[in-house]
Parts: C-alpha cells; sequence; structure tokens
C-alpha cells in the first residue's frame, strides 16, 4: 500500500469518526444531561455557567441550580444565583434565562435520575385575524 493511499483511509476513518462523535453529541444533547442524586453537573447556559444537583427525599427531586456569569472558560466570576425546586417525579420544572434559554429539568419516577435539557425560546407572532 502507498503512502498516498495510506493518507486517504486515515484521513476517511478520522471524517467517519468525526462525524460519528458530532452525531453522538447531537443524540445526547436531544436527550439532556442525566443526573443522579447528590451527584452535579455543570454546563454552560448562553454567557452564564450553571451547576444543578438534586436530593431525592420522599420520592421527589429537590433540585438545586445555581447561575453565574462566566466570561473565560473554567472560571465563574461574580455572584451566583441559586434556586432550589421540588420536582414531583414524571413532571417538569423550566428556569428561563434572560437570553431566550430554558433549562429544562425532568425527574424520573421514585427520584432515581433527572435529567436536564436546554432550550431554545422561539417566539411566534399570531396574524390577527
Amino acid at each position: 500500500m502507498t503512502a498516498f493511499k495510506m493518507k486517504e483511509i486515515v484521513a476517511a476513518l478520522a471524517s467517519a469518526l468525526a462525524l460519528s462523535g458530532a452525531a453522538s453529541a447531537m443524540a445526547d444533547e436531544a436527550k439532556g444531561l442525566k443526573m443522579t442524586p447528590r451527584h452535579g453537573v455543570s454546563f454552560d447556559v448562553g454567557s452564564k455557567r450553571a451547576v444543578s444537583y438534586y436530593l431525592a427525599e420522599g420520592g421527589i427531586c429537590n433540585l438545586t441550580v445555581l447561575m453565574a456569569d462566566s466570561r473565560e472558560l473554567d472560571t465563574v466570576k461574580g455572584a451566583a444565583t441559586r434556586v432550589t425546586i421540588p420536582v414531583i417525579p414524571a413532571k417538569t420544572a423550566r428556569i428561563d434565562t434572560a437570553e431566550g434559554k430554558t433549562l429544562e429539568f425532568k425527574c424520573v419516577p421514585s427520584a432515581t435520575a433527572m435529567t436536564v435539557k436546554l432550550l431554545e425560546q422561539v417566539a411566534v407572532v399570531m396574524p390577527k385575524g
């Protein structure tokens, strides 16, 4: 096999892996991040950095979300906003941001896990008449 053919094969494999990774990331994003009791997750919400965790108490997900400005990678500056919400299993709780994004948290039955998805808010104008 020539060096040129080998480079073509390596490039094709790299492209396939990159595409499969992108598809997997998109599928995971559509499902949302999974949380388990007492194990926090952190993620970006526009210019904010969010950290969330929950405690399973009495079959309910007692969710806590902290959000703060994040202008640089891996650093959070300024005071954080803290929100605590009880989420009933099979129900969702939503937190809207000023940047037109919504965090949607869903508690699974028995409060054994939660998911969080980032939703984009889209304004719709209904025609008169």
